[in-house]
């Protein structure tokens, strides 16, 4: 069959049982029944039957997804159609308490079918809330949800429970009861079990090479890993098979958003701090974030490529991370050594986030650069450190305090900087209420506040990068709509952000992470 029939194929699946925010008859009954299971109220009227074909539809899907992901790519609109439908058709058959969870872990199909669809809070959010008292399901429930460290101590606990198996000569095992069960025309549980050390001892060894960054070793459990699934696929039913497809397909994706890449591809501006850029992101894989979602992938393939940028994604989704890595790269790695340190200035709206903000950056490049939070009060002086230390600075502050040391330091603030980070960069774009028109006409309007700030700042260093960061991609309001010259000003940052909007004709949080050119000049 020609890759196009296959397309069609796999199209004809994804239209009848994939469609973003409809859901057929079946499926909403199935929706239903989960959530009056979870509510603990009288349930719907529900066959064996309908369970069966819920089931049946959701192998449909992840055969559709796997031609899509094949002919097309892993990435694309096709395959994570259907591998989201997949993963909520199998998690509201779990969360049912459905009788197939004991014939096959669906749970596991339904966190690995999040995963590829691009949803890994939802697969480990319900791996999290559907334990299972199997060592062999927690095992790969573990490494679907990227908790690498649980992983390898259930792989210790194996190798404890059962030490000959630790020996040089154990590796042969499944390849000699493979030869036997062949000649004696059988194929008993000792393929199973010899199945299951191999797979221990590829997965075991696939999340310590991630955690460690180890790509050779890596490759060669990777290889291991899909030879166990293609023997997989002739050997066990169906089902057995499925899982440990979807296992291969993640382990791809863990591969390829890795926080080594992007790091090691920084590494080039200066490659004497490759062991330093190694160790931080070990510790993002200690801290669980070692696996980039799909925001952040994007968001670092622009910062390789580009400087500055705005980065439209929803809340959660990781976009404290892209400002980290730039800050790495221009603090750390582009900067020039200098008798007075860089310094990048980062704008947030409120003093909670500005704490928040400096305690993730200070615990995770406390030891390469001076963190400061300036967000109220008499916080900061002309004797302050961070005004003559040698040492890269992060400058924490709100609009009204940026503004204030603009006007009181400026010149000292300008020969410094190279970075500028604007959180929550909506807020640009005002609210369009009969408050706001008054603070305008008062000249006391924050949006107007933080787009003269920027302004001015650029006017007076065009080489500044500029990155803004927000989770809302909007048309400008009403006031923005006035020719007003104070709009007017407002424009160029407003419009950089409601890019992502324009360019996807409408945000849908699951689905669009646009990462846009920002000019504010």
């Amino acid at each position: 069959m020609s890759e196009e029939m296959r397309r069609a194929v796999a199209e004809q699946v994804r239209t009848s049982l994939a469609i973003e925010n409809a859901l057929s008859r079946p499926q909403a009954r199935a929706f239903v029944r989960c959530l009056q299971t979870t509510w603990q109220v009288p349930t719907i009227q529900w066959s064996a039957r309908e369970s069966e074909s819920q089931l049946s539809d959701a192998r449909r899907l992840l055969h559709a997804a796997h031609i899509f992901r094949t002919v097309d790519g892993p990435t694309c609109p096709g395959a994570i159609d259907c591998y989201r439908r997949t993963g909520e058709l199998l998690e509201w058959l779990a969360r049912a308490d459905d009788g197939l969870r004991t014939i096959v872990p669906i749970e596991l199909l339904a966190a690995g079918a999040y995963q590829l669809g691009g949803l890994p809070a939802m697969a480990a959010g319900l791996l999290a809330q559907v334990p299972s008292d199997q060592d062999g399901v927690s095992l790969l429930a573990a490494f679907l949800r990227a908790d690498f460290d649980d992983v390898i101590a259930r792989a210790a606990n194996f190798w404890s429970e059962h030490p000959h198996l630790t020996q040089p000569d154990q590796g042969t095992l499944l390849a000699t009861a493979l030869l036997e069960s062949d000649e004696a025309g059988e194929d008993g549980d000792r393929v199973t079990w010899y199945f299951t050390i191999e797979l221990v001892r590829t997965v075991g060894l696939i999340a310590d090479c991630l955690r460690r960054g180890d790509d050779p070793r890596l490759d060669r459990a990777m290889a291991k890993l899909r030879a166990l699934d293609e023997m997989a696929a002739r050997t066990f039913s169906d089902d057995a098979a499925l899982v440990l497809s979807l296992i291969r397909d993640v382990a791809d994706r863990f591969v390829a958003a890795s926080i080594y890449k992007p790091l090691r591809a920084l590494a080039v501006l200066r490659p004497e701090r490759l062991s330093k850029l190694t160790d931080y992101a070990r510790d993002q894989f200690s801290r669980g974030r070692g696996i980039l979602w799909t925001s952040q992938l994007q968001g670092l393939e622009r910062l390789l490529r580009d400087d500055s940028f705005a980065l439209c994604t929803p809340t959660g989704s990781g976009k404290t991370l892209v400002a980290n890595m730039a800050i790495v790269k221009e603090l750390l790695l582009r900067a020039e050594p200098a008798a007075i340190g860089p310094l990048a200035l980062y704008i947030v709206p409120s003093r909670a986030l500005a704490n928040e903000v400096e305690a993730k950056l200070t615990s995770e490049l406390g030891r390469e650069c001076l963190i400061t939070g300036l967000y109220g009060g008499a916080d900061w002086g002309i004797t302050d450190a961070w005004l003559t230390t040698d040492r890269p600075v992060v400058l924490i502050a709100t609009v009204e305090k940026a503004d204030a040391l603009m006007r009181y330091l400026g010149p000292i603030l300008i020969a410094r900087i190279k970075l500028l980070i604007i959180d929550e960069a909506h807020q640009v774009v005002p609210d369009a209420d009969e408050s706001t028109r008054v603070s305008f006409a008062e000249h006391s309007n924050r949006a107007i506040r933080l787009e003269t700030l920027v302004s001015r700042i650029v006017a007076r260093q065009p080489e500044v990068v500029r990155i803004a960061l927000t989770a809302v991609a909007g048309g400008p309001h009403s006031p923005l709509r006035a020719g007003s010259k104070a709009v007017g000003m407002l424009r160029p940052l407003a419009s950089a952000i409601a890019a992502p909007a324009r360019l996807s004709g409408c945000w849908r949080p699951h689905r669009t992470h646009q990462v846009v050119s920002c000019s504010t000049s």
